[in-house]
């Protein structure tokens, strides 16, 4: 099955807390590879797996990450943009199973 690196942004609580008195305000990324048939599926499951690691990483009163519009994208040529130490270290999940950010490969 074909693998997507799927790439998105999101705040943590504490550059929410930030945004509210900067006018740039941060943002953090993280990245997956997706096995998935299609990019477009792969890209729906990313969604679904920002959404849930932001809900995770506030634990109470999580924002909506697809509400707040943040960017998300998959990666056509990763291989060409990141280093191949960087890419081995990034979890691998089907669509339907999450990540676990925090478990070392």
């Amino acid at each position: 099955m074909p693998r997507f690196l799927y790439i998105f942004s999101y705040q943590t609580p504490e550059q929410m807390r930030a945004a509210g008195v900067s006018t740039a305000p941060e943002e953090a990324c993280r990245a997956v590879f997706i096995e998935a048939r299609t990019e477009e599926e792969a890209l729906t499951w990313g969604r679904e797996v920002s959404e849930e690691y932001v809900r995770r990483l506030f634990k109470e009163n999580a924002p909506s990450w697809k509400a707040q519009g943040f960017v998300h994208s998959i990666e056509r040529e990763p291989e060409q943009e990141y280093p191949a130490a960087v890419l081995s270290e990034l979890p691998v999940v089907a669509v339907g199973v999450h990540p676990n950010f925090d478990e070392p490969k």
